[in-house]
């Protein structure tokens, strides 16, 4: 049985991965709306008990801002390559940091994080939670030992 809820567990792992990693203050919730059209998503599987997947999606202003602020870099010098790592790597430290609390005396293994193509709903059963990052938003989807969760298909990046 989990130590504590998935969902809580993901809005505090948001926020303190974005605060402390990523020096960005989530403004709030953000509504989880359909993907838009101009965005970075990543996501990763992990084995353990339970297995499962977690996704996340950020709008491409605020993903550029993010990797900026964590490369030390201006926006504009960046590649969409190097973005993306930085959003696979947000991904990663989220992942890990939720499952930490979620299951602290279990071991799981994280396979590395991947570009994806933009998914439109949550799979059911899945928990999500959107935030306002000021320049745009980010979305976390995770699902845990559920096998109505289907992952989203991937893609080269």
């Amino acid at each position: 049985m989990p130590e504590v809820s998935v969902r809580h567990a993901l809005e505090e792992s948001v926020e303190e991965v974005l605060e402390k990693m990523f020096f960005i203050r989530p403004l709030g919730e953000a509504a989880a709306g359909p993907a838009p059209e101009d965005e970075f998503a990543a996501q990763l599987t992990f084995a353990g008990d339970p297995p499962g997947w977690l996704s996340l999606r950020v709008t491409a202003r605020a993903a550029r801002s993010i990797a900026a602020d964590f490369l030390a870099d201006e926006e504009e010098g960046l590649t969409e390559q190097q973005v993306g790592e930085v959003i696979c790597e947000l991904a990663n430290m989220i992942c890990g940091s939720v499952l930490s609390r979620v299951e602290s005396g279990i071991t799981f293994r994280l396979a590395s994080p991947r570009m994806v193509p933009s998914s439109d709903p949550p799979a059911p059963g899945a928990t999500v939670h959107a935030v306002d990052i000021g320049n745009g938003a980010l979305t976390v989807t995770m699902c845990m030992g559920n096998p109505a969760c289907q992952m989203v298909p991937e893609s080269a990046f």
